[in-house]
């Protein structure tokens, strides 16, 4: 298989995935605290842990 066709099936070449800016309460995180990741944002777009105004935790870009 050529590498072109293998970036068309992987989802492109070395571009990440844009990631939606504002605050997601469904997200992974690193497990301090600190950095998050919502899906399908991959490394290395990581946003970071805030609380919001009711005490949630959610991860903003």
């Amino acid at each position: 298989m050529s590498r072109e066709a293998q970036k068309q099936i992987s989802g492109g070449g070395l571009e990440p995935i844009q990631c939606a800016t504002g605050c997601h309460k469904y997200y992974i995180g690193d497990g301090q605290g600190i950095k998050c990741i919502v899906p399908p944002c991959q490394s290395p777009n990581f946003g970071t842990q805030s609380q919001d105004s009711n005490g949630r935790w959610q991860c903003c870009y």
